[in-house]
């Protein structure tokens, strides 16, 4: 097998903190209305075409409120204006580091996320976002992930080949399509160190 030499980190639920119902009780006080509004916004077919870069925010919300009560219409655009704010949509502990630990062993580092327009709000939040030698966003490629040619295009755009790299994912289907492109791929479950030394037995092969 080829040396691993760059390691793909996917963004929400590996280095930033996302999970919709968590964020949703946030921005929201009543349990069953944050449910309703998370439904509406976050579960919609228009959230992940905005990460494809075919949707606005805008229409996100207004696509929202036709499935909401008109008492909820002002949620539905704080749900879609605030999920990302400082606070609600935060760095998760220990990805920073372990970032910087690899960047001083040599390794490349990327960032591949389906991720909408939105995303250059919270850019600078991101855990060692300055040790990134790469940063490819879905919705400026109108690609997303498990699709074959979003790994691609990373591939492409910054001289990798797909078997030199390890993608890092939270879900399965994500890491599955980057093993379908002969990336190396690992299912991230919140433990810090079992990735550490899972890219430490990769090194060792």
């Amino acid at each position: 097998m080829p040396k691993l030499e760059n390691i793909v980190f996917d963004m929400g639920g590996v280095l930033m903190g996302w999970d919709a119902e968590r964020i949703s009780h946030q921005l929201c006080p009543d349990p069953d209305d944050a449910d309703l509004v998370a439904h509406a916004v976050f579960d919609s077919r228009e959230w992940g075409w905005a990460d494809a870069g075919a949707v606005s925010p805008e229409t996100i919300a207004w696509t929202a409120k036709l499935k909401l009560p008109e008492r909820l219409h002002a949620m539905a655009d704080l749900f879609v204006s605030h999920w990302h704010d400082e606070g609600v949509f935060d760095p998760l502990p220990g990805m920073g580091e372990l970032i910087r630990e690899l960047k001083a062993m040599g390794y490349g580092i990327y960032l591949l996320s389906n991720a909408a327009t939105s995303f250059e709000r919270y850019r600078d939040r991101i855990p060692a976002i300055d040790e990134f030698d790469g940063v490819l966003v879905s919705c400026y490629e109108h690609v997303v992930k498990p699709d074959a040619p979003i790994y691609l295009l990373l591939c492409e755009r910054f001289g990798l080949e797909p078997a030199s790299c390890l993608f890092v994912d939270d879900l399965l289907r994500n890491v599955v399509g980057a093993q379908r492109v002969g990336m190396r791929g690992y299912r991230y479950d919140g433990d810090v160190e079992a990735l550490r030394q899972f890219i430490a037995s990769q090194r060792d092969e």
